[in-house]
């Protein structure tokens, strides 16, 4: 799946953000984040359009869309997997484009880790 992100992404003129947001170990083979760096790319815009329309083509089915002002938010289905798509220009504290992609397995197996995982973040823990 990150295989399938990075070269859409990369192709369209994206170059990684290094270091990605890091995936709790017991969600590493439930979901992939993989997010641009908004400070190299020369239009940001046009390469994440670009980037969703080549995982279209690759068979990612458009679920849903948002368009509010500059900003846009996708989401997108493909064998049992999900992808939310964020482009927001000027969203990082540091003024340079926001630009994300968000991949999560919503097959059975990845069900009790994502329930673990969220239950480790809301228990009142002291």
């Amino acid at each position: 799946m990150r295989n399938e992100i990075d070269a859409a992404a990369t192709t369209a003129g994206f170059t990684a953000r290094q270091p990605a947001d890091d995936v709790p170990p017991g969600l590493k083979s439930c979901t992939v984040r993989w997010q641009a760096d908004g400070a190299k790319s020369t239009d940001s815009r046009k390469s994440y359009d670009a980037t969703v329309a080549t995982l279209v083509k690759g068979g990612w089915k458009e679920r849903g869309r948002t368009d509010e002002k500059q900003s846009v938010t996708m989401a997108m289905d493909k064998g049992g997997w999900n992808i939310l798509a964020w482009h927001h220009p000027q969203g990082r504290a540091d003024g340079t484009d926001w630009i994300s992609f968000i991949a999560n397995d919503t097959g059975p197996a990845c069900e009790k880790p994502f329930q673990e995982d969220l239950a480790d973040k809301t228990t009142n823990k002291q």
